[in-house]
């Protein structure tokens, strides 16, 4: 990352933390989350990276404390079970289109069905759209109902695709007819009894027939994915939440059981697409939402140079996945901020909670059972110490909202999603085979990158709302108190100049009354703020033209001056470190000029005066005005 953003991310620090100090001055209330001193504890401002997904949990922790985390999580996770939910499909409808090049025209040629193989039929790899092995998991078990779509096979909509492709394996050579959204008939789907599907394209008709034997018969690519997305739900709710608690925890992977190579490839995966998440800006490929080329399948191969190093993994990077993937097995979670302690998953919790999810079809209670379910997690957690740490619940929301974009990602490369992409890919004439998840995410880089940024996106602007609310109720606070010390100094400065003037007239038209002559007297005896009797000629008064103006430098130096003249100790100390009075005092200058080259005001008062003009003396009105000290 480069260095100016690297001090810019240093600097809002600073401002907020600052601000969070003055608020604390002002509102000393306990309840108020105590800041740290110290940047360093903050993990996202010393990385030289781009991760500004924990640079902005890290701005909420300071600006609010873990119950900011904690609201940031229950409004992240009802966005992306709502609003994202439902707009992820047009996501990938425009990503797919941007991954293959593919514009208006293309078409998936209809599978031209003569005998039994058609010449346009498609072969697809089963663990090329199955990356995560979710097809080897029976649907009717209990681990299968979380990850598959709610309720059993059925003609309506969305369609329980993962469901029909499991169906489809329990039913080799037995072909299926997919419908998309609008009812028309997109393509039929077999299992070919050994690794691998069979998809035949219909074409407008419905029939198998191609171009070649029904002109204009083919479906073109724009109207074969809109179609399909339509009929579908990226992901349910219970699918979000079965996620979350495998990625964080393996709760899903413990009860398959999932063997030991493929939850580290599963932790590889993880890391690849943190390190994704280090990105910012936009790429060469056609990132930045370019126009889409006349020419297919462009972008399939990528620069291998330009991937590479995601990929690599060096001795302690494979050290720490080789740590993760046994702590997952295990069924324990780490809690970093917690001096590491290990918790274990009540994993009868966390699937009652998954159950009620399951069973529920109101959105609200949907949203309720969701959250309930992640406290559940954590207070179900079986600590070998037996006891409960104060941080375990931000260390686990802060864990959950940092691996958001690595679950979302997971929800949406399962195999009702890479299959259309197979088929237009294979369609348009390219290949799409890969031998695990790595090797997958190689093949199609370009796609997950683009989509991980706008997952990314997604999840910064809920953020960014949460941070910009705290800093306003900072700033708020900040403000008021502004407002009020300059409305004090006003009342005092008025109220100072109106004794003076009371005295005045107290002394002039009352002097006869004992009463108020003792008052006057009294006043006399306490000495008030009075006006400067100093009279500078005015020959003088035009020579301030050429003074250089306050400097705190030289303030500062004065300062030390007068420290040193009463016997203050001014030097460093004797092991080097820097004098901290010293120092505070030249931060206090800094300050107070800061605050007085920005926002100080001289109000001026021209009490009337006697002119000399050719009809003779003539008084002037009062004036007044405004101006600046330089």
């Amino acid at each position: 990352m480069a260095e100016d953003s690297q001090e810019g991310k240093k600097k809002i620090f600073q401002r907020i933390e600052t601000l969070g100090n003055v608020g604390k001055a002002i509102d000393a209330s306990k309840k108020k989350v105590e800041l740290q001193n110290l940047m360093g504890s903050y993990d996202s401002i010393n990385k030289k990276d781009n991760n500004m997904l924990e640079y902005f949990l890290d701005l909420i922790q300071l600006t609010g404390g873990k119950d900011a985390v904690k609201r940031a999580k229950k409004k992240v996770v009802s966005k992306i079970t709502g609003e994202f939910r439902d707009g992820v499909k047009d996501i990938l409808f425009e990503e797919f289109l941007r991954f293959t090049n593919c514009d208006l025209g293309f078409v998936i040629p209809s599978s031209n069905d003569v005998g039994s193989i058609g010449a346009n039929d498609i072969t697809i790899d089963i663990k090329t759209i199955d990356p995560f092995g979710m097809l080897k998991i029976d649907p009717n078990t209990k681990v299968g109902s979380f990850m598959y779509e709610k309720g059993a096979l059925s003609p309506g909509f969305p369609y329980a695709t993962n469901r029909e492709l499991s169906a489809r394996l329990s039913n080799p050579v037995t072909p299926s007819t997919y419908l998309g959204a609008s009812t028309s008939a997109l393509f039929d789907i077999e299992y070919n009894n050994v690794d691998s599907f069979t998809v035949k394209p219909r074409g407008l008709d419905g029939s198998l027939s191609d171009n070649s034997l029904i002109p204009g018969n083919d479906r073109k690519v724009t109207e074969f994915l809109r179609d399909y997305f339509d009929s579908i739900d990226v992901y349910g709710n219970t699918n979000f939440l079965a996620v979350i608690n495998n990625v964080l925890a393996g709760a899903i992977d413990i009860q398959i059981p999932k063997g030991t190579l493929d939850v580290e490839l599963e932790g590889k995966f993880g890391e690849i697409i943190k390190r994704l998440m280090g990105i910012c800006g936009d790429d060469d490929s056609g990132a930045d939402g370019g126009s889409i080329s006349s020419t297919p399948l462009s972008r399939l191969s990528e620069d291998e140079e330009d991937i590479d190093s995601f990929f690599h993994f060096g001795p302690q990077e494979l050290r720490n996945l080789e740590d993760e993937t046994s702590l997952k097995l295990k069924g324990l979670i780490r809690f970093v901020t917690c001096d590491s302690i290990e918790g274990k998953l009540n994993i009868d919790l966390i699937n009652n909670g998954l159950t009620d999810l399951l069973n529920e079809n109101d959105p609200l209670v949907e949203d309720m059972l969701i959250n309930q379910t992640l406290d559940d997690s954590i207070d179900g957690l079986d600590f070998s110490l037996g006891l409960k740490l104060p941080n375990i619940g931000l260390d686990f929301d802060l864990n959950l909202l940092k691996k958001l974009p690595l679950i979302l990602i997971s929800l949406i490369l399962t195999p009702k999603i890479l299959l259309p992409l197979a088929i237009v890919i294979i369609a348009l004439g390219g290949t799409l085979t890969a031998d695990d998840l790595l090797d997958l995410l190689k093949k199609i880089w370009g796609l997950v990158k683009r989509i991980i940024k706008r997952i990314i996106t997604f999840i910064l602007e809920v953020l960014y709302e949460e941070i910009k609310r705290a800093i306003m109720e900072l700033i708020r606070k900040i403000m008021a108190q502004i407002l009020d010390e300059r409305n004090m100094k006003t009342l005092a400065v008025i109220q100072s100049l109106l004794n003076i003037l009371t005295m005045i007239l107290e002394t002039l038209e009352d002097f006869l009354n004992c009463k108020n002559v003792l008052n006057t007297l009294l006043g006399l005896v306490t000495i008030p703020p009075i006006p400067s009797t100093i009279n500078i000629p005015m020959p003088l008064l035009f020579a301030t033209a050429l003074r250089p103006g306050f400097s705190d430098t030289r303030a500062f130096q004065n300062v030390l001056e007068n420290f040193q003249q009463s016997g203050l100790n001014t030097e460093d100390h004797a092991d080097g470190s820097p004098n901290q009075m010293v120092l505070a005092m030249f931060n206090v200058i800094k300050g107070v000029e800061k605050e007085r080259i920005e926002n100080s005001v001289v109000k001026v008062a021209i009490e009337p005066i006697t002119v000399f003009t050719p009809n003779g003396p003539a008084t002037s009105g009062p004036g007044s005005g405004t101006g600046l000290v330089i």
